[in-house]
């Protein structure tokens, strides 16, 4: 079953622009960085089982072209390069963009086997990861035709693997099936996630994962869950699983969307305002006083609440929206 390059604009397929959601894109990015061999397991059909999954610098500097990095995997005698394509929607473009990922890697990959006098190219194999959409099931095959119909096919065909159309259990399953647990990263998003079924899978996520990647893991469910619009309690349910520290010191802050030192200011307001209060501040509370601190003029106001107001004061201080 596959996509046509012209069924998405005929069938009313979604058309919305990407982007709007760069914490989504960072999150997957990092953790893709950080888990390149749960990647490959997840998304690679590799017949042979999958010894090793690094990351390729294949690049078009003499075409003056950049290419997302691709995962090179070996397993048994083969090696591809596995494309893995995050989407919050289906973009009227992206049959395009992964047919032109496969054609320009390609010539990459040619120029480098030439330049050393290599054997045998690596395949390419695509998969498009769809994190929201339509309701509609999507097919399992992707394709941008390039031939005329009266011929046999020539083009690209990549897998379309729409996670927030699974259930809890599907991905759970896949999970196992695959000894990934990368695909347990995207129950959130399933349509029927629940708070209960989040606290049992962080639980089990916490059990059987090292510290590290249970962090990992659990600051980008949380990231994720924001797509559900089924249930918008489920990041506040997984972020409440996680330790504070961590909701504070996750990699978002650490790589960009914070300054550094913005850090130990909310790590400081924190300690003080709870010893004002008596009591632990909630993630959301966190998320304000970070806003806070973003901002110079709350920033100033900042000291003075803590400092001046009464306790009563001081907690509807911490209720109320940031608007400077």
């Amino acid at each position: 079953m596959a996509l046509a390059q012209d069924a998405g604009v005929a069938q009313g397929d979604e058309d919305e622009e990407e982007g709007g959601d760069d914490d989504v894109d960072l999150t997957l990015r990092h953790v893709s960085q950080r888990l390149p061999l749960a990647l490959a397991k997840a998304f690679s059909r590799a017949r042979a089982p999958i010894e090793s999954a690094t990351w390729s610098e294949t690049q078009l500097t003499s075409r003056q072209r950049r290419l997302d990095r691709a995962l090179l995997i070996k397993a048994g005698s083969e090696e591809r390069l596995l494309h893995v394509e995050w989407s919050l929607v289906m973009p009227r473009d992206l049959l395009w963009r992964v047919f032109e990922y496969h054609v320009m890697t390609a010539m990459a990959l040619r120029d480098e086997a030439r330049a050393k006098a290599a054997g045998r190219l690596p395949r390419i194999e695509s998969v498009v990861v769809l994190l929201s959409g339509r309701d509609e099931p999507w097919p399992e095959e992707g394709e941008y035709r390039t031939s005329s119909e009266e011929t046999g096919f020539s083009g690209v065909r990549f897998r379309i693997e729409p996670v927030y159309q699974r259930t809890v259990a599907e991905l759970e399953r896949r999970a196992a099936e695959s000894g990934s647990p990368l695909w347990t990263l995207f129950t959130p998003l399933a349509r029927d996630a629940d708070p209960a079924g989040m606290r049992r899978i962080l639980g089990a996520l916490r059990r059987e994962s090292s510290e590290e990647n249970f962090e990992e893991m659990g600051v980008a469910m949380a990231v994720l869950a924001r797509l559900n619009r089924r249930d918008t309690t489920l990041r506040r349910v997984i972020r409440s699983c996680l330790p504070r520290v961590l909701v504070m010191k996750n990699w978002i802050y650490r790589e960009g969307r914070e300054e550094g030192r913005k850090l130990g200011h909310i790590e400081v307001a924190v300690s003080l305002i709870e010893r004002r209060l008596g009591r632990t501040l909630s993630a959301e509370e966190c998320d304000r006083l970070a806003l806070r601190i973003g901002k110079r003029e709350a920033r100033l106001r900042l000291v003075d609440a803590i400092l001046d107001l009464s306790t009563p004061d001081l907690e509807v201080w911490l209720a109320a929206p940031v608007d400077g």
